[in-house]
């Protein structure tokens, strides 16, 4: 069964594109936005996820000193009348079975967030672990830094789609080691 091509970017690049979509056909879509960011909208796009929450880390309750620091940040944002939420494991699941509604869809799938690095580069992987099944998390960690060079995926979505995916890790693996720069470009 053939897959939708997937794109990731972010949101001035999928207005952009959406805008002048001649031979791309993208017929899904997965936008994430923070507190003050919005989703790319079309009329031909009917498949779509959209989620809300931003590009900030879950707070790790098993850290006390990671959790302080999280609620202090927290409060500091709350200051300036931001309230940033993290993703969550709900998130995850919802993009993944979103993933598995288009699999067999014809076209392209876009991904986007604000920047197009972190939430929608994880979300993208996501969708390609869910296609592609056990044992190709390395693969598909090598596609997306194909698509997206820059790509940076969120880790906490990703360990979250690692758990219910049943990946025992792997992909948190290959998302950690794809990550890491040559020891001489230190």
């Amino acid at each position: 069964m053939a897959m939708p091509s997937v794109f990731v970017l972010g949101y001035s690049e999928a207005a952009m594109l959406l805008a002048g979509q001649t031979d791309v056909r993208i017929r899904a879509l997965i936008a994430i936005c923070g507190q003050r960011e919005f989703a790319v909208e079309h009329p031909r796009i009917t498949n779509r996820l959209i989620l809300h929450f931003d590009d900030i880390d879950a707070m790790d309750d098993a850290d006390p000193i990671q959790a302080s620091a999280w609620r202090m940040r927290q409060r500091e944002r709350a200051d300036l009348g931001l309230i940033q939420t993290p993703p969550t494991l709900d998130d995850a699941r919802q993009i993944i079975a979103f993933a598995e509604t288009i699999r067999g869809m014809e076209g392209a799938l876009l991904c986007h967030c604000l920047g197009g690095i972190s939430r929608s580069a994880a979300a993208a992987l996501l969708v390609m672990a869910r296609w592609t099944g056990p044992g190709l998390e390395a693969e598909c960690m090598r596609q997306l830094r194909l698509i997206r060079p820059c790509a940076s995926p969120h880790r906490d979505l990703v360990r979250f789609g690692d758990s219910l995916l049943n990946r025992s890790g792997r992909l948190v693996s290959a998302a950690i080691e794809q990550l890491q720069l040559p020891e001489d470009s230190i």
